[in-house]
């Protein structure tokens, strides 16, 4: 394949990879470098194996079938699964545009010196004009989204560059381990905002909205491939940039998180970080919503195109959702506590979605002769297990406050 046939074909991997590459991934990988140093390195690289898996999984299905994810789900498992799981989904995302708008409120606070609360309001103003205003949704996100994520890689890897990381300390990084005394909840933060199941899962419509087929399978999964691991490259980056930078410190704003890049920006970091916090934030505003809106139209039986009403509509009303959340948690605490809390709440209800696609990769009626080997099963298993786990933790923790 040609240079420019590739890049052509390349498209909802990376659109994936730019929505989960949002204000959540940064800001959780660099409270963990800033944390931990980089003694973290190798569960990003799990957690980025797991979302691979499950995002390879869903463009499958999607590529193999007529029918969205969703509608085969309730063709063959009942229309009450796909209802559940649609709800779970735009729980997932009302949680995440929370996040999402904080962070665009802390990045403009931060540029402009005008409060929080406005911006919060000015920001869900704009995502709704841009969802009904645009025609062609998904030719336009697909154009911005790899723009993004090549001006996001590039920004990142040259900051570490200048950095300068210790060489022995990011390949110690690699070797498992276990994790320092009271870094669970910011892992399970990483694992929920890095493994994002829901965005895997609407790979499969993002595929489908592409326009491949089933002579696509393996143009969709060198997609896959290529969009998750820029995602995974530039979560160790930040990561790996925060460790050397900012280890030791506490991280509760923009101008925080922008100290990271001084080495390669001098004093304009502040501005030029936050501008790139913002363009992630806002991006993930609109497509996450999207996300959520469209699978809860699709689970209802409606139209679930990314351009139908039923989808814009839904996703209307998960940004008014999160919009109200972004309030409430910025008037109990700081922007940047109430993003990592958006990313650890997540892991809630993703682990029966993931346990669907798993059933859903391994049924003949749904990929015919594509099913998963005998080793993709054994680690969708563990990925299964660790959302599970990390379940179960999060529900001790928030019962025990």
């Amino acid at each position: 394949m040609s240079r420019r046939n590739l890049l052509r074909s390349l498209g909802p991997g990376f659109i994936t990879a730019a929505v989960v590459i949002g204000p959540g991934s940064i800001t959780v990988a660099s409270k963990i470098g800033a944390s931990a140093g980089m003694s973290l390195l190798w569960a990003i690289i799990v957690a980025g194996s797991f979302m691979m898996l499950f995002t390879s999984m869903s463009a499958r299905i999607g590529v193999l079938n007529k029918q969205s994810l969703l509608t085969v789900t309730a063709s063959h498992y009942g229309r009450w699964l796909a209802v559940v799981m649609g709800l779970l989904a735009f729980t997932v995302c009302a949680s995440f545009q929370m996040g999402n708008y904080l962070a665009c409120a802390t990045a403009l606070a931060t540029l402009t010196g005008l409060g929080e609360m406005a911006w919060i309001g000015i920001v869900g103003a704009m995502a709704l004009a841009f969802i009904f205003a645009a025609r062609r949704l998904y030719q336009a996100i697909e154009k911005v989204m790899l723009a993004l994520v090549i001006v996001m890689l590039a920004a990142f890897i040259g900051n570490l560059l200048v950095a300068r990381p210790n060489v022995l300390d990011m390949l110690s990084g690699l070797i498992p381990r276990a994790w320092p005394n009271g870094m669970t909840g910011l892992v399970t933060a990483m694992v929920a905002t890095t493994f994002s199941v829901i965005a895997a899962l609407y790979q499969s419509t993002l595929a489908q909205q592409k326009g491949w087929g089933a002579h696509d399978l393996r143009t969709g999964l060198r997609d896959t491939l290529a969009g998750i691991g820029v995602l995974v490259g530039i979560s160790l980056v930040i990561t790996m940039t925060a460790a050397t930078v900012l280890r030791g410190s506490t991280i509760d704003n923009a101008a925080t998180l922008a100290a990271q890049l001084q080495p390669l920006l001098g004093n304009t970091a502040v501005i030029l970080f936050s501008l790139g916090f913002l363009a992630a934030s806002f991006s993930s505003t609109v497509v996450n919503a999207m996300i959520g809106g469209g699978l809860l139209a699709d689970s209802l039986g409606m139209d679930s195109n990314i351009n139908a009403l039923p989808t814009r509509l839904f996703t209307a009303v998960g940004m008014a959702v999160g919009m109200a959340a972004g309030f409430y948690t910025l008037g109990t605490g700081t922007p940047i506590e109430g993003i990592v809390i958006a990313q650890k709440t997540t892991i809630l209800a993703v682990p029966l979605c993931a346990l669907v696609m798993i059933l859903l990769a391994n049924d003949r009626r749904v990929v015919g002769e594509h099913r998963n080997s005998l080793g993709a099963n054994a680690w969708a298993s563990l990925a299964f297990l660790v959302l599970l786990a990390m379940s179960v933790f999060r529900v001790i923790e928030m019962v025990g406050k």
